[in-house]
């Protein structure tokens, strides 16, 4: 019996790991969850294929939950999938700890992550990075506005903001969509932290065959034709102050229309 948490990586079946396979193959049973990350489509099928075992998918609900993993758990050899790297997710580091409570078996095989893929695909150095945050999508009654906090107090410290861009309801947010919600905060807050001038490094579909990673002002960033910048899921850096070597490789990833 146990539970065993297995990262798919950060793109497609590929990514996953010959441990993490190994689990699979190994497992009585098999879940999987989507919802902390966009899947590419047909994505779990081929893992079965490549397993040999029925994968089954779990809504968030049941996953915050964990009543069901854990029941199965206690009886069963069970492997969880989830997108990157598991314990990433904090609804993750929950159902450790329950399991821990129960006596239920716990263990994790990573994957990579975009939280460390991201970094290393700007060119930015990895102890330089403060506090990462969530860009959530607005509506009429949910404006919340603690994103702009963090990137003030990271921008303070002179360090780096990792931006991550909400999903909701199956849609991802876009590039476009997030530099429109920056200047939003900014007239909420009024702090000048967004400004034309901003710096912000855009990475799209990072792990894929087209991945992006493009770097400018938020002005030139906006003026980019549609789909210059690559398409979701996207990720955004917000430098802070900068070493001589980051900046260099930041040119590097300054397109050519800009």
């Amino acid at each position: 019996m146990g539970l065993t948490l297995v990262g798919t990586g950060l793109w497609d079946e590929t990514d996953i790991t010959i441990k993490g396979l190994a689990e699979l193959e190994q497992s009585d049973l098999v879940f999987a969850e989507l919802y902390t990350n966009e899947v590419r489509s047909g994505k779990l099928a081929r893992i079965e294929k490549m397993c040999g075992k029925h994968i089954t998918l779990l809504s968030r609900e049941e996953v915050e939950d964990g009543k069901r993993i854990l029941y199965e758990a206690a009886r069963k050899k069970v492997a969880l999938l989830v997108s990157g790297d598991p314990m990433i997710s904090t609804t993750h580091v929950s159902l450790k700890i329950e399991a821990y409570k129960r006596a239920v078996p716990f263990k994790v095989v990573h994957a990579a992550s975009i939280l460390s893929a991201a970094i290393s695909a700007s060119g930015l150095h990895a102890y330089k990075f403060g506090r990462s945050v969530t860009l959530p999508f607005w509506s009429e009654r949910y404006k919340p506005t603690s994103t702009y906090d963090v990137l003030l107090q990271n921008k303070s410290l002179g360090l780096h903001t990792l931006l991550f861009l909400d999903i909701k309801d199956g849609k991802t947010m876009t590039a476009m969509e997030a530099f429109s919600l920056l200047q939003k905060l900014e007239k909420a807050k009024k702090k000048r932290l967004v400004n034309k001038d901003m710096g912000l490094v855009v990475l799209s579909r990072i792990g894929s065959h087209d991945e992006a990673v493009t770097f400018g002002t938020l002005s030139r960033l906006k003026a980019l034709p549609e789909g210059r910048l690559g398409e979701t899921p996207s990720i955004i850096i917000v430098p802070g102050d900068l070493h001589f070597t980051e900046r260099e490789a930041l040119d590097l990833l300054v397109p050519e229309a800009v």
